[in-house]
């Protein structure tokens, strides 16, 4: 697979630009994940997915605000720890 590329509304004015990269295996990913307020870049993210199937990578991308891990880690970057 080549790299792949969508965006998705997350919450509000919140959208995200996602970035999947095939690395060494089959099964190794890496998620770059850009976040956008109203359009304009205001973070980025990345996060290795070790262990994934090409399935499992693109199923995360797509349905990237139903991850609860991920989205807590996005909420941490955007306001802070939330612990």
């Amino acid at each position: 697979m080549q790299n792949y590329h969508l965006i998705t509304p997350l919450e509000g004015d919140l959208s995200a630009v996602i970035e999947l990269l095939p690395r060494e295996t089959e099964t190794h990913w890496l998620l770059d994940v850009k976040i956008l307020h109203s359009g304009e870049p205001v973070a980025d993210i990345s996060f290795n997915l070790d262990g994934h199937t090409q399935e499992e990578a693109l199923e995360l991308a797509h349905n990237l605000p139903k991850h609860g891990y991920i989205m807590r880690e996005i909420d941490d970057l955007l306001f802070g720890d939330s612990e």
